[in-house]
């Protein structure tokens, strides 16, 4: 009796030793980011996102996929296509009320973390004007060439970039839809910001409305070659646009530009990072506390604007969906919901 206890003993001791011998298998996980255009701000956020999560779990990888944008990345997400995506929340505005360009509204995607928030004027909608134009008309607000029936060339961004939607909105709002545009013998083109800045210095068009972050090298580009007015937007028109497609009204301070002493309320759009609801809980949980734990990483790798603004606070700031039931999890522990 006495040998079986001592047998007994001795197995149990040795799986326990064993057991402490073995290394628990780490954690690691290989997931798709669908962003935009490769060298960009999503992109170096995508970078960010890829080191936060390896220094977290190593042998971690977050693959970062071209798109061309927002409204893609949504339905690929809602499908299961990709496990995680970038989106604006005026997209997402868009694709859950069923808005143009989706034929019906897309309702299968939650939020992981917010990218960036709106008023951290990543997206910022200016209308720019050559100043040339401006004296030679007597602009001082859009009012005037709306008044005076101008033969405005104006640029907004392409045709199905929720950009263009916002710039094609506004100008209606302001009563200068693209058709009152052309009966003036004016005409409104839709091009890229790489483009509607040499559009603009080529003086080929006299405005562009571009949503693009404070202070951007586009931004600054235009102000070497030309002379710019940045032409108020009504507070109560840019809260209408954003009403109708999402975002938040922001802000430029008068004299923050200094080529101008201009001030505006704006159109601003934040991002998120998207996922399926049906994602596993465990992976949505692992992957939140990740980017929370390992903010500081984030920043470092991330977008230089990015270091200067994501906070626990900003990354739990809620989209225009829920968020996923594990980031829940994660973020009432934390006690950030």
């Amino acid at each position: 009796m006495k040998y079986n206890k001592f047998i007994l003993f001795t197995a149990i001791a040795c799986a326990l030793v064993v057991g402490q011998a073995l290394p628990v298998e780490a954690q690691n996980y290989n997931l798709t980011l669908s962003g935009a255009s490769p060298g960009g701000l999503w992109s170096r956020i995508g970078g960010g996102i890829d080191a936060a999560i390896a220094k977290a779990y190593p042998g971690s990888t977050v693959t970062y996929q071209t798109s061309s944008g927002g409204l893609a990345n949504i339905p690929l997400v809602a499908t299961g296509k990709v496990p995680m995506g970038m989106a604006s929340d005026g997209e997402i505005s868009a694709a859950i009320t069923g808005k143009e360009p989706y034929k019906a509204p897309v309702k299968n995607v939650n939020v992981l973390f917010r990218a960036y928030t709106a008023q951290a004027r990543f997206q910022l909608t200016h209308m720019i004007l050559n100043k040339t134009f401006a004296d030679k008309h007597g602009v001082k607000t859009f009012a005037d060439i709306v008044a005076k029936k101008l033969p405005i060339k104006v640029a907004i961004n392409r045709k199905g970039n929720m950009d263009g939607t916002v710039g094609a909105a506004l100008l209606s709002e302001l009563g200068a839809s693209p058709e009152k545009i052309e009966s003036w013998g004016g005409q409104v083109v839709n091009a890229a910001s790489k483009e509607m800045v040499s559009l603009m210095l080529d003086r080929r068009i006299d405005m562009y409305v571009l949503g693009i972050s404070y202070n951007h090298p586009r931004i600054r580009e235009t102000a070497k070659g030309i002379t710019p007015v940045l032409l108020p937007i009504p507070e109560a028109a840019a809260k209408n646009v954003v009403s109708q497609l999402g975002g938040e009204v922001c802000h430029v301070k008068p004299g923050e530009y200094k080529w101008t002493k201009n001030g505006t309320a704006s159109i601003c759009a934040g991002v998120v990072i998207l996922v399926n609801p049906d994602m596993d809980e465990k992976t949505a949980y692992d992957v939140t506390k990740a980017m929370y734990e390992q903010i500081e990483t984030f920043k470092e790798k991330s977008h230089r604007l990015i270091k200067k603004t994501a906070t626990p606070q900003s990354l739990s700031t809620k989209g225009p969906v829920p968020f996923h039931p594990g980031a829940v999890k994660y973020l009432k522990e934390k006690g950030l919901m």
